[in-house]
């Protein structure tokens, strides 16, 4: 499916967290933020949406990921989320602030 705003609240579904507005905005579209508990060890993992130029942030534990030109997302019911490139590259968001990064 596209990666665009109607997207927000299906991949906060997934994840089984709320997503709400950033404090900060683009000029001309919304940012969305939600923070996703860890588990096993893990840190949470706070993620920033920004649908309007096709990018996620990922904060997890000391580790930043800043991921764009993102055109579409997979959804795996009730166990990530898959941001993916027009190319092979892909971030993964999974429940319990699991994070991965293909490039």
């Amino acid at each position: 499916m596209p990666f665009d705003i109607d997207a927000v609240e299906l991949v906060a579904a997934c994840l089984d967290v709320s997503a709400s507005l950033a404090s900060f905005q683009l000029p001309a579209s919304e940012v969305w933020q939600m923070t996703i508990p860890g588990s096993g060890g893990r840190p949470e993992a706070m993620i920033t949406l920004w649908p309007g130029i096709g990018r996620v942030d990922v904060i997890a534990g000391p580790a930043t990921v800043v991921f764009t030109e993102i055109r579409t997302i997979d959804l795996v019911p009730e166990v990530e989320v898959q941001f993916r490139r027009a190319k092979r590259e892909v971030l993964i968001v999974a429940r319990g602030g699991k994070v991965i990064v293909r490039a």
